[in-house]
């Protein structure tokens, strides 16, 4: 026995001195592609123990034998694995792309990759290709299934619709989530600079374990973190002009006077078949004492002027930008902080947005099992926001009156003063400032008790104080219609979102086979109050709102207040499974309590159900090279909606005291406690293909989405004592397709090519009203019954419906005798008048006779572009489209139907006439009751566009002439925006309407890293 153990000791001897003896001492170095030194990277021998770290220049030594492998990794850089060849090495890292490959989704952080639910995308060079203050501009277009829609006023939010319509009357809105926060609405105080990556979630398996709040879909916004090396040092700034992108082409001041004089001639002629027409001209609209015209534009007329109101309000936007950046990190973690200051000028005189941020990014790993970091950011926002009327009565004032600022509080046209005109000049005195103040923070704690189990808990707040002040002077004609003798509002709102995720998460790989199990909780709780005061005559104008003390007129005060809770819990799971890189398979499922419903249907379940296949990584496809992904996915799931007015189930009573007794008045709901969750039911299928080293690549998705019990108000009777209810009574369909595709044309060392395409289409259908409901109007105008154009429910059709008469055609001579037995309703038609089709075929024109003739949605939209670059020089085009909607354009529609007493659209040069009746804009008449063209789908207008939305050129300076004044980079740019617009909309904008006027801007940027 004794001699075995010595036989025994002098083996392990012996091994312990042939591997000491194969050992060496490897030296290295490991940078980054620039050459900056890697501090605190972890240098390990391969299936050991051993290991290093770099110091201060990169440097390290290991003893390792030849042939084995080393592990280099450090955070923030792809890890290598390199084979000991000699006795010394030099690495390189690359930067790390985890951050991009890696999404937090309610509180857990997930491979993109490994999703399988249809999911688009938008990187931090897409957003910056665009120099803007908004990031809903930077991303328009490039999002496929997303429809963003712009408002051109400064510091305002676009509205952002995923996959289209899913609810008929509440919750159409995606939510926003912000590096784990969910947000309600304030997208635009985000820094566009700060944000990496854009993700939106489509479908069922991609939203459901965001359970109810992901029905409309989900915006996840990740911004930009530290990367270990040296520290980096950014700087962007830009500067930018505005101009109009477009100006109506009106009639002048000497066309609307000829207009005028046509429009009382038919008049008169219509009344006086047999009359002399000239006579009358000479005599009674164009002598000195003329009935049409007032001296002063008599005036106007012969000293052939003409008066431009709107460029008496507007001026050239002036915006600039500057985001300064700081980054880094080592072994223990990194660092982003950025500073960004935004100034914006609008085109409407004393319109403006101002914006101060900072965001502070870490994370640090204080153990090896335990990491910690935060994604905090402040921002202030100062929002000047012009009197509405301002553009929309400058823009189509009286050309023949002279421009003042003085004497006039309304405009007018002849004699007659309009009290629906306000003076524009005046109304650039009424003041309103918006202040809001936002903190948007979510700060983690990751666990890692044993490996391949990651607990992370994550709490979050989202802090929103607001405050609006107004003023009306004295001065201005809004003031005077309503002798309010100045008049003040003051308004203060909080707004508190805060949650607490908590997540567990195990990662097992064995074999070809990978699992990932995660569960979870989530607490959410909103609270909302805000108060208002409306203060009444004021002496005079000096101290505006500032001192509602001073406001005599006490009886007029009105205060308002309000105080809101609403809170959710959530219970979530899902499991992740893979085998092979070529079979896929998630199942989620999350059970949401929210408090807008009542004890009966507080709760809902809302599971879903994706699989995946990869074709390409099966055996019978791997002769077929160029093929380097073909991945076909489909999945099922159900999600819910509770976005109603708060506190829906109950009946809501307000106290009023009058004459020593207090009564207590409804608001008109009646409560429902059998509200229950409206339910979603997806399914998608889609296409995930990759050719040619992946150089063109395509995605394609088709959805069907099926909604019951849907949400909506439902009107009672006023026997009932109240007005409406919500209620669970409709159904509604959706349905289509999305493509996304990108080709790399030319990729070599010193030029780039690459182009980009994305296609979306959406189509709703109501299939269910309440009851054997088939339609509900939506009734208002002036008499409060008149059916509108649009609101109106129709059972198979769109939700977005345009409801109105028919045009005909524009009667001729030829077609009096055959009209002449039809009853139009208390109008006439005469030769140049609009003639509406009689649906029914009953000799009336009445509601009867609508159609639905088009709507609001398009029928496809989306965006494409290309990307050039060669020696430092790049070139960026990106155009955006919709294609097959309809909009409602009032203010043309009163531009071709002007008598002269109102602006005109230089179309009417081309009215019908005796002599011109081969045209479809009607004649000029005075004072008889026709058909307009808001009346039938004549004044409707084809809003598709084409619009160029941005055009960049730009110069990166060489890296090295760069390094020569101590940057590590510099890139310098000019770019246009909105630059180019093909439409047939006669509005201002098919897009941003006729409200604000959308823009072009021209930019100049600097971009620079040391």
């Amino acid at each position: 026995m004794e001699n075995k153990i010595r036989i025994l000791l002098l083996l392990c001897s012996c091994l312990t001195f042939n591997y000491a003896y194969s050992q060496q001492a490897v030296k290295g170095t490991v940078s980054t592609s620039p050459g900056t030194p890697v501090i605190g990277a972890t240098v390990q021998l391969k299936g050991t123990g051993i290991g290093t770290v770099t110091g201060a220049d990169g440097s390290f030594t290991i003893n390792a034998p030849q042939n084995s492998t080393l592990i280099i990794s450090s955070l923030g850089l792809e890890k290598k694995e390199v084979t000991v060849k000699g006795e010394v090495l030099h690495v390189v890292l690359q930067s790390s792309t985890n951050e991009l490959d890696e999404v937090v989704i309610a509180g857990a952080v997930f491979k993109k990759q490994d999703l399988t639910g249809a999911i688009s995308s938008v990187s931090a060079d897409q957003i910056a290709a665009t120099p803007t203050t908004d990031i809903n501009q930077a991303i328009q277009g490039k999002l496929t299934g997303a429809y963003v829609k712009s408002n051109a006023q400064p510091g305002s939010d676009a509205s952002i619709r995923i996959r289209g319509y899913n609810s008929i009357e509440y919750g159409t809105n995606p939510i926003f989530v912000v590096d784990g926060v969910i947000i309600d609405g304030g997208f635009n105080t985000l820094n566009p600079d700060d944000i990496a990556s854009v993700e939106v979630l489509k479908d069922a398996s991609a939203t459901a374990i965001y359970g109810s709040r992901g029905a409309n879909g989900v915006v996840i916004v990740t911004t930009k973190k530290g990367k270990s090396g040296v520290g980096k040092i950014t700087y962007n700034t830009w500067v930018g002009w505005q101009t109009f992108s477009n100006k109506l082409n009106l009639m002048n001041a000497h066309d609307l006077y000829n207009l005028r004089v046509d429009a009382y001639a038919n008049a008169y002629m219509d009344k006086n078949p047999t009359a002399d027409r000239q006579s009358y001209i000479n005599r009674y609209l164009t002598s000195d004492t003329s009935i049409a015209f007032a001296k002063y534009e008599q005036d106007t007329y012969e000293q052939g002027k003409s008066y431009d109101w709107l460029n008496a309000v507007t001026r050239t936007g002036i915006q600039q930008n500057h985001t300064l950046g700081f980054s880094g990190g080592g072994e223990k973690g990194t660092y982003y902080l950025s500073l960004n200051y935004t100034d914006q000028k609008g085109i409407i005189k004393n319109s403006s947005y101002k914006r101060f941020g900072g965001r502070l990014n870490i994370d640090h790993h204080v153990k090896p099992w335990l990491e910690i970091g935060t994604n905090t950011a402040f921002t202030r926002t100062i929002q000047d926001v012009t009197d509405g009327s301002v553009f929309s009565v400058a823009s189509t004032a009286n050309p023949l009156l002279p421009i003042d600022t003085a004497g006039l509080y309304y405009l007018k046209w002849a004699d007659v003063i309009s009290e629906d005109q306000y003076n524009p000049l005046r109304s650039l005195e009424i003041q309103n400032n918006q202040y809001s103040n936002r903190i948007l923070s979510s700060s983690y704690l990751n666990v890692t008790p044993v490996q391949n189990l990651n607990i992370r808990s994550t709490i979050s707040i989202d802090f929103i104080n607001q405050q609006q002040y107004q003023y009306t002077p004295t001065t201005t004609g809004q003031d005077q219609r309503n002798s309010y003798h100045g008049s003040a509002v003051q308004y203060k709102a909080e707004n508190t979102n805060w949650q607490w995720d908590n997540t567990a998460t195990y990662t097992k790989h064995f074999g070809q086979q990978s699992l990932t199990a995660m569960i979870g909780t989530s607490l959410q709780e909103n609270t909302s109050n805000y108060d208002q005061v409306n203060a009444y005559g004021f002496p005079n104008d000096a101290f505006a709102y500032k001192y509602l003390g001073g406001a005599y007129s006490k009886d007029k005060t009105v205060l308002a207040s309000d105080f809101v809770t609403t809170t959710m819990m959530s219970y979530f799971a899902r499991v992740q499974y893979s085998y092979g890189g070529k079979y896929f398979a998630t199942g989620t499922v999350r059970y949401d309590g929210s408090s807008k419903f009542g004890q009966n249907h507080k709760w809902g379940a809302f599971p879903s159900l994706a699989l995946a296949w990869d074709m390409s990584q099966e055996n019978f496809m791997k002769g077929i090279n160029w093929i380097n992904q073909l991945k076909w996915r489909a999945d099922y799931g159900i999600a819910g909606n509770q976005n109603i007015p708060n506190y829906a189930y109950y009946s809501l009573y307000r106290p009023n005291y009058t004459n020593g007794t207090v009564t207590y008045t409804s608001d008109g709901r009646r409560g429902n406690p059998d509200l229950r969750w409206e339910r979603q039911k997806q399914l998608n299928f889609g296409l995930d293909l990759g050719v040619l080293h992946n150089r063109l690549t395509l995605t394609f998705d088709y959805f069907n989405i099926t909604n019951d019990d849907l949400l909506m108000d439902e009107t009672l009777t006023t026997v009932s004592g109240f007005t409406n209810t919500v209620a669970n009574v409709g159904a509604l369909k959706n349905k289509g397709i999305e493509v996304n595709l990108n080709y790399v044309l030319v990729r070599n060392k010193d030029l780039q090519w690459n182009f980009n395409f994305n296609v979306s289409s959406d189509k709703n259908k109501i299939t269910k009203l309440y009851g054997d409901t088939k339609a509900i109007y939506n009734k208002g105008g002036y008499t409060g019954v008149d059916i509108q154009r649009t609101g109106n429910l129709f059972l198979g059709q769109s939700l977005n419906t345009i409801y109105a008469l028919k045009f005909d055609k524009i009667a001729q001579q030829s077609d009096m005798a055959g009209i002449s037995d039809i009853d139009f309703g208390g109008r006439t038609v005469h030769p140049g008048d609009i003639l509406p089709v009689d649906k029914n075929g009953d000799k009336v024109i009445n509601d009867d006779d609508r159609y639905v003739v088009g709507t609001t949605d398009p029928k496809f939209y989306g965006g494409f572009g290309t990307d050039v670059s060669y020696k430092g020089f790049g070139l960026n085009l990106f155009f955006t489209y919709s294609y097959g909607l309809k909009r409602i354009s009032g203010l043309y529609e009163g531009l071709i139907s002007s008598a002269g007493m109102s602006a005109a659209s230089a179309d009417m040069l081309n009215r019908w006439t005796p002599d011109n009746t081969h045209t479809n804009i009607p004649r000029a008449v005075y004072g008889i009751s026709r058909f307009n063209p808001g009346d039938t789908n004549l004044g409707v207008q084809d809003a598709s566009f084409l619009r160029l939305s941005v055009f960049t050129l730009s110069y990166s300076i060489p890296e090295k002439t760069a390094n020569t004044i101590h940057l590590d980079n510099a890139k310098v740019y000019l770019t246009g925006s909105n630059m180019l617009l093909l439409t047939k909309d006669k509005g201002y904008d098919p897009e941003t309407g006729d409200s604000y006027p959308n823009s072009r801007t021209i930019t100049v940027g600097l971009n620079v890293t040391l």
